[in-house]
């Protein structure tokens, strides 16, 4: 079997995958210490909320790891003992499975078939806020009462295809280069999220449709859990069913 040693080296990331209840599931970072032999690792001791995740022992968790340029790899191993580690706080893990590599990509993409908008801001026309301002007058009255805001933001609809935690794929008419820089919005769980991005890959599907690849950039901490949440989601699944 090909073990940890062809494939983690001391300080390797390895997240593990905690399945809770049906309901309810959340993934760790941990940092390899050492290892020990080709089928066994110490890990640091994984950390939620600053305090210490209490691993079970004897009991089977999921592992993944990135190695750059390579891919995102997938193992099960059971965690043998609670030990410390250069007086660090640490767990031994023992290989359970293959380790086999799921993916190329860094951040794990599911299908997405939801709806979005490009948020593009525009001002308004002298023309366009005259008219704006005589609307206003009819309701108001008196200019004083009211405020007339010279730019609105138009929004152009998408289609989603696929989501990551580090990017969205979408199916748009615009025309956009790579490197252009964008703002929108998709809908996901039942609720909207707001996104900056910026396009990295573009694949025109025919005379009006193209394929985009965009990259999340300056994700704020709830959208960010928000599509970590429903990555992890479909992820785990996916390893309920054996299809990873």
């Amino acid at each position: 079997m090909e073990g940890f040693e062809k494939y983690l080296k001391i300080a390797d990331e390895v997240d593990i995958m905690i399945f809770k209840t049906n309901n309810e599931s959340l993934t760790l970072s941990s940092f390899v210490y050492e290892v020990t032999h080709n089928t066994q690792i110490i890990l640091s001791n994984p950390i939620k909320d600053g305090v210490l995740y209490p691993l079970e022992k004897s009991y089977t968790y999921y592992f993944r790891f990135f190695i750059e340029n390579n891919g995102m790899y997938l193992f099960k191993g059971i965690m043998i003992e609670r030990i410390s580690y250069d007086n660090l706080p640490s767990v031994v893990i023992a290989l359970e499975s293959d380790i086999k590599r799921i993916q190329r990509r860094k951040f794990f993409r599911v299908n997405l078939i939801s709806i979005g908008h490009f948020l593009f801001e525009k001002r308004l026309s002298d023309q366009e806020i005259e008219q704006l301002r005589e609307r206003m007058l009819r309701k108001y009255k008196n200019e004083n009462e009211f405020i007339i805001d010279e730019t609105i933001t138009e929004k152009v609809a998408f289609d989603t295809l696929d989501l990551s935690g580090g990017g969205l794929k979408v199916v748009t008419q615009i025309e956009f280069q790579c490197g252009d820089f964008v703002k929108g919005e998709f809908k996901i769980s039942g609720s909207w999220v707001l996104f900056k991005g910026e396009v990295t890959r573009i694949e025109k599907k025919d005379t009006k449709r193209y394929e985009v690849g965009i990259k999340f950039l300056e994700l704020d901490s709830v959208t960010q859990s928000k599509i970590v949440a429903y990555v992890f989601e479909v992820e785990r699944n996916l390893i309920k069913k054996g299809l990873m």
